[in-house]
């Protein structure tokens, strides 16, 4: 109960300072080297008041801190808009490149008293034009897989401001003076990068913006750029992967201005061109998917520091490079998170070492040894062992039996060696290294040539992933739902590096679309920006006709047409990603950003249909089939029915996006057209008399249930024949693949029946996350077979979606308005559960419930309220009927009507089994308690 002792029923804090706090430009906090004309920005309000709401806002925007104050701020000064809403796009003069602005914000609260300013935030614009790049792109020469790029340069004078503009594809480390600048790895994140035939899309090349002001220094200086192959320049035709690579260009290339202010005044620029020397390095072999092999020998000490003897270097040659538009990175650049130690090794053969990290996840593992020179230690990675202590790295050669012709032992289309390779110098006081240009999803590793017996510490792990803060906690009294959550928390962050990638394990690790969890990811990390790049990522590569890849960005080019079939349910990810993230950020710039896109979604989706009725799609991915099988062609339940509802809730939402963005015309148009949907959707698939669609598959009642395409006549008989399915036909268990699981869970609670949900989460026979888990499973697997031969990843996201309803049903906590502006607190009580917590930060603040039902039968809940926001707490009554609500020590609800007087608690009213109580912001301390 963690947050009980926030509760403040004896002092709600009314004379304490309302301040705006967690200020972020663009979703970043203090932006270095962004593209955007007018950038948002948004602001929490901190408060103890109960009650605590802006009712109005002044931003002031200005080139120095010392301006900010009314009437002298040099760039914008919003005045007092009488708004609540938190969030607003600059408004101020033209910005230009490398300007660095300062900004600061005030409110006036609910007694429209005027707040102090905040503390300065700031942000800096990047290169935003073209124009303005004097670089060319360089390159090494053809077949040097890693070259090392350097450049000498002299300052006459101290440096008052220096920045380097850097992209380097496929991936690039920067260094300065003999020191890496920053810790970002695998950057930049993966995009489209050209704009060719045969998809004519859009493109983009990410750079990011580097403060090397003190790294710089008076007299010579020395820039060093190490690049790696990424999925710029992998290997097209390397076993066992050579059916989906196309390399967009030869080998790596690098794009690079540095600008910098003097002291004196005066100004040096410094761009990639032919006077940047290059040679080959030590990092002889590298592929994101396969593995990296470093030879220690062919190190060159001191090649990005000043005086290093690069005569024998050649001059850097200039390459076409992709011809995608420059925009700043906007979302957090991948890091290394963690390091974790392994638990134990393993030797199941001489010579074979095999290290138990404890955890799958996504990254790569660090070296320790000491050796004779030329000494080869492979690390080969894999998801788990075999009996004997071997290792098993089937899941990284699997393809998809009898989809693609492959065999489950064969490499397949999707395979990845995911072995390394450290060739040792000789050094007698030992070495260490890691990778850097690769990534491996595993828990184990495989040692083999190391010299002697390698002690536990030889290896480490190394977590990486796009470095979005973990903002939501979950944990209840059910130990196995806290280790699903776990397990769900784990892959998704192994899916986390620049864009959400498949199966960790394999090299698959393309942009998938079809998987429904961002809201899933959105409780348990700050990411939106990595969610909003990827829409601009699917925006990028939508065809003029509206069509959608399954796949974004677009790395399957000519070998594999992501475009080659339609697949609406996979296609409208773009559309469900861009309601979501309004959902939970309240940036209706966002919607107007992607309002186009989504109108000609909807028209290509319109032409397929025939009357109303979409008959293509790839259906309910990895549903179980009554034959046993799992086939990504479905049987049980019809493709035309998920085609047609997501078809339906496309244009829905089309509809009240229209309506918030002020398209009156489009949003009653497009109403009318959800209802045409909504009819055919009944005609062709609903049996009134069973009142059951289709088949009567859990994931097509489920579905229609979940789109809200049950008339309601119909609705209480639908979910009696679901239930029904789930609790005696298959004994408690879910029958459902990607699209079915998560209606399930969003379904089943919504209607009442969130005891079945809990009951199919806890399972742990198969199929069900506690199978997984009984089999030692500690990231989400592909499928739900039982089959150790035919499984195919050990760590992909797809079956995710259970994690919401741990959040949003077992805790209570999802927003009922636009970014948390209203806030549910809703805990089902259910199985024997007696208490479960949750925190999450909103837009607007940290958000928390924390509920337990004591040993008489009363339910005690404490709720934290970020200012700006109000909640509706809903206290399950248990069947009670004469029951009572205190706050503190103050009654909330006596004798079945509202009792008011404590603060902050502004109604109590008895729905159904519940008794809701509204309140403001503020921390609250709420006890129902009574007699049956």
């Amino acid at each position: 109960m963690a947050w009980f002792a926030h509760a403040q029923s004896d002092d709600p804090g009314r004379d304490r300072p309302v301040t705006a706090a967690d200020l972020r430009c663009g979703y970043a906090v203090d932006p270095l080297g962004i593209d955007e004309a007018a950038p948002r920005f948004t602001w929490a309000w901190r408060s103890a008041a109960r009650g605590a709401r802006q009712t109005a806002y002044q931003v002031l925007v200005a080139r120095t801190p010392d301006r900010l104050m009314p009437g002298a701020a040099d760039l914008w000064d919003s005045g007092r808009v009488e708004e609540s809403h938190a969030g607003v796009s600059y408004g101020g003069a033209p910005l230009d490149s490398g300007t660095r602005c300062f900004w600061a914000v005030r409110g006036w609260d609910q007694r429209r008293a005027a707040t102090a300013f905040s503390a300065p935030a700031s942000f800096e614009t990047g290169l935003l034009s073209r124009d303005e790049w004097r670089g060319r792109w360089i390159a090494g020469p053809e077949g040097v897989s890693s070259p090392l790029l350097r450049r000498e340069l002299t300052l006459p004078a101290p440096v008052r401001r220096a920045r380097c503009y850097v992209t380097g594809l496929g991936y690039y480390e920067l260094s300065c003076n003999g020191a890496r600048v920053g810790d970002h790895v695998l950057d930049p994140a993966n995009t489209y990068y050209h704009n060719d035939q045969p998809f004519p899309l859009g493109s983009r090349v990410l750079y990011v913006t580097y403060d090397l002001t003190k790294s710089l220094r008076p007299g010579a200086n020395a820039l060093g750029v190490m690049l790696g192959h990424g999925w710029y320049s992998a290997e097209s035709d390397v076993p066992p992967s050579p059916i989906h690579r196309e390399p967009y260009g030869d080998r790596p290339c690098l794009l690079l201005q540095l600008n910098v202010e003097l002291a004196d005044g005066s100004r040096v620029s410094v761009a990639s061109d032919r006077r940047w020397r290059t040679a080959p390095g030590p990092i002889v072999y590298n592929d994101y998917n396969h593995g990296e092999t470093y030879d220690a020998r062919r190190e060159r000490p001191g090649w990005d520091d000043v005086r290093h003897d690069d005569r024998g270097w050649d001059e850097a040659g200039e390459v076409r490079g992709p011809d995608g538009r420059l925009v700043a990175q906007p979302l957090p650049p991948i890091r290394v998170m963690e390091t974790r130690a392994p638990r134990r090794v393993l030797n199941p053969r001489p010579g074979v070492f095999v290290f138990d990290m404890g955890q799958n996840c996504c990254g790569w593992t660090g070296l320790r040894a000491r050796g004779p020179r030329g000494t080869e230690v492979a690390l080969a990675h894999g998801a788990r062992v075999y009996e004997d202590g071997s290792l098993d790295a089937r899941s990284n050669l699997h393809d998809v039996a009898g989809v693609h012709g492959a065999g489950v032992h064969g490499a397949g289309m999707h395979g990845a060696r995911q072995t390394d390779r450290y060739i040792l110098r000789g050094d007698p006081a030992g070495e260490e290294w890691e990778p850097r240009f690769t990534l491996h999803g595993s828990r184990f590793v495989e040692v083999t040539g190391y010299p002697g017996t390698p002690a536990l510490d030889a290896i480490d792990g190394r977590v990486v992933r796009t470095s979005a803060r973990a903002t939501g906690r979950f944990t209840c009294s059910d130990e196995l739902l806290n280790r699903i959550h776990a397990m769900c928390w784990w892959t998704f962050a192994s899916s986390m590096q620049g864009h959400p990638q498949d199966s960790a394990d394999r090299s698959e690790r393309v942009g998938w679309l079809g998987d429904p969890i961002p809201e899933d990811y959105l409780y348990n990390f700050d990411c939106a920006s990595f969610w909003a790049k990827w829409a601009d990522d699917i925006a990028d590569s939508q065809k003029e006709n509206g069509h959608v890849p399954k796949i974004s960005p677009v790395h399957w080019r000519r070998t594999h047409d992501a475009y080659a079939y339609p697949a609406p349910f996979w296609s409208s990810t773009y559309a469900v990603l861009v309601w979501t993230l309004y959902w939970f950020l309240d940036d209706e710039a966002l919607l107007a950003r992607h309002y186009d896109g989504l109108v000609r979604l909807v028209a290509y989706l319109g032409g397929l249909a025939q009357e109303h009725v979409i008959e293509a799609g790839l259906g309910d991915h990895m549903e179980p089939q009554p034959d046993g099988s799992t086939s990504s062609a479905p049987r049980h339940t019809p493709t035309a029915l998920t085609s047609t509802a997501i078809y339906y809730w496309d244009v829905r939402t089309l509809g009240r996006i229209a309506a918030i963005l002020g398209q009156g015309g489009d949003a009653a148009r497009y109403g009318e057209l959800a209802e045409r949907i909504g009819a055919a959707f009944n005609r062709r698939f609903l049996d009134p008399r069973r009142g059951t669609y289709a088949s009567g598959s859990q994931t097509a009642n489920a579905l229609a249930l979940q789109m809200g395409l049950v008339p309601a006549e119909a609705v209480e008989r639908v979910l009696e024949h679901l239930v029904h399915d789930i609790t005696v036909r298959h004994d408690g268990h879910l029958s459902t693949g990607m699209v079915g699981t998560n209606a399930l869970v969003n379904a089943l609670p919504r209607h009442g029946a969130a005891e079945v949900m809990y009951g199919i989460a806890t399972r742990t026979t198969f199929p069900s996350w506690g199978y997984m888990l009984e089999r030692d499973a500690t990231t989400l697997w592909e499928t739900w077979s039982d089959d150790r031969d035919e499984q195919l990843s050990l760590n992909m996201k797809l079956l995710g979606s259970v994690d919401k309803f741990l959040y949003r049903d077992v805790a209570g906590i999802r927003p009922l308005a636009p970014g948390f502006r209203r806030i549910a607190m809703a805990p089902k009580v259910v199985g024997p559960i007696r208490h479960a917590s949750a925190w999450i930060e909103t837009v607007r603040g940290p958000a928390a419930v924390s509920w337990r039902v004591d040993g008489d039968g009363a339910l005690r809940l404490a709720a934290e309220i970020p200012a700006n926001a109000t909640a509706e707490v809903r206290l399950p009554t248990g069947g009670r009927t004469a029951v009572q609500v205190t706050e503190g020590t103050r009654p909330v609800w006596r004798d079945g009507a509202f009792a008011p007087g404590a603060q902050g608690v502004t109604e109590a009213r008895a729905d159904g089994d519940c008794v809701v109580v509204e309140v403001g912001s503020g921390s609250y301390d709420l006890e129902l308690s009574g007699k049956s």
